[in-house]
């Protein structure tokens, strides 16, 4: 349970860090400068098994500003004991900021995992992120051929609800070959960007991202939902969770200028 606060003129300090069991913050760096916290989570056993349960609760307060990320991949592993859950609130006030970034879930063969994230937006408070999931190793050519995967997002803004969707797929389901489904591909991402300015940039944005997009050879739809929801989406299937992870972060370097004010700045963490 996290809370990052605007702690004096343009400088945003993590002001309540508590923590059960192993799942904790690793960091908190500063690489854009004091007004933005990079916070880097860290899970030590390094994968999710069976019976498992990670509860990650974020608040913003007004105008405090946030980049949040994993240093490497989540595992999911098998649920032959009992189903895996995570669960992510996130919560922002005024002014506030938040680019939610974690590397891929990898769902290893026998996985069955569960994940939920509830998002509570001020209507002057910016969001951007993304949700990416590999079924199977592909790395190590092992296939997600049993489990299952559930998966929740529901947004809000101004305390409605803006958008919800939810996602129930068995390894054996039809939909994953499917072309109305996964076509095939293991890898699949959504990313989303709610921000004031969006409304009157959002033509513009969407023109841009698509030529962006254009020059990757994933699937990748983008599309604009206009009030009341006033929210970007970005579909995306590929390979492998890195590759997908790829054209995100090629999109978000489009996104981040109009949306944070601020030129992409890559997560170190990422290259270790």
């Amino acid at each position: 349970h996290l809370r990052l606060a605007n702690d004096g003129p343009a400088c945003t300090r993590l002001v309540h860090n508590h923590h059960r069991g192993p799942l904790r913050v690793q960091r908190v760096l500063y690489p854009e400068g004091p007004d933005l916290a990079q916070i880097l989570m860290l899970h030590p056993p390094g994968g999710v098994a069976g019976g498992d349960l990670l509860d990650i609760e974020i608040r913003l307060d007004t105008g405090a500003k946030v980049l949040a990320t994993t240093p490497g991949a989540s595992k999911w592993y098998h649920g032959q004991r009992a189903g895996a859950r995570q669960s992510v609130s996130l919560n922002l006030a005024a002014n506030a900021c938040l680019e939610w970034l974690p590397q891929e879930a990898i769902l290893f063969d026998g996985a069955d995992a569960s994940q939920e994230m509830h998002i509570d937006l001020d209507p002057g408070a910016t969001l951007f992120g993304w949700d990416i999931v590999q079924l199977g190793r592909v790395a190590a050519a092992e296939q997600w051929r049993r489990g299952h995967w559930r998966q929740r997002l529901v947004l809000r803004r101004d305390g409605r609800e803006r958008w919800r969707e939810v996602a129930d797929l068995a390894a054996t389901d039809p939909l994953r070959e499917s072309p109305l489904g996964l076509a095939g591909h293991p890898a699949m991402a959504t990313a989303w960007a709610a921000a004031p300015m969006l409304a009157t940039h959002q033509a513009e944005l969407v023109e841009a991202l698509r030529e962006r997009a254009a020059q990757f050879t994933l699937p990748c739809g983008i599309s604009w939902l206009p009030a009341p929801t006033e929210l970007l989406l970005i579909r995306a299937l590929g390979p492998t969770g890195e590759l997908v992870r790829a054209l995100l972060e090629a999109l978000w370097n489009v996104l981040r200028p109009t949306v944070v004010g601020r030129r992409a700045h890559r997560p170190r963490i990422w290259d270790t």
